[in-house]
């Protein structure tokens, strides 16, 4: 289960990175308009924690599954116990996060936000956000069945 939950990590890693990678593109010139306007910092200030939290709850993810498939046997009971339902809170508050900005309301997908033109690169980071955003949803299960079989067998 950990090895699958590395892969699905390595993947988040790799749309986050093309998201994050694609949005900078468009940094300097929102850093201007910001000077100007207060709305647009409060979205450039929302765009980097939105990206910047699902970036690090994959890596973390990553980094706890590949510890947990690796050497979990060798790790203290309470602390190799304490990993799956840590985790699960953190990609839980980190897609949380991401949706409410990306996705408001009760949309499931970030496609809610109109495509800009002449801008490509953004609308891409907009694919590869949602595709951050399912990546997430998937991690959630994965610690959810990792969670309930550290708690209730234990096992880890």
């Amino acid at each position: 289960m950990h090895v699958c939950q590395a892969g699905l990590s390595a993947w988040g890693g790799y749309q986050s990175y093309i998201a994050i990678t694609n949005l900078r593109k468009y940094e300097e010139t929102t850093k201007k308009l910001a000077k100007w306007s207060n709305t647009v910092e409060e979205q450039l200030h929302k765009t980097r924690t939105t990206q910047g939290a699902g970036a690090v709850a994959i890596l973390l993810s990553f980094i706890a599954a590949t510890t947990l498939a690796s050497v979990g046997a060798r790790l203290n009971p309470w602390v190799r116990f304490g990993i799956s339902p840590v985790m699960l809170l953190t990609v839980l508050f980190a897609r949380g996060h991401i949706k409410n900005f990306w996705a408001p309301g009760d949309s499931k997908t970030v496609g809610t936000r109109i495509p800009l033109p002449n801008m490509e690169d953004y609308n891409e980071a907009q694919r590869r956000t949602e595709e951050v955003l399912g990546t997430l949803e998937y991690l959630e299960y994965g610690w959810v069945a990792t969670t309930f079989i550290a708690g209730m067998l234990g096992y880890s």
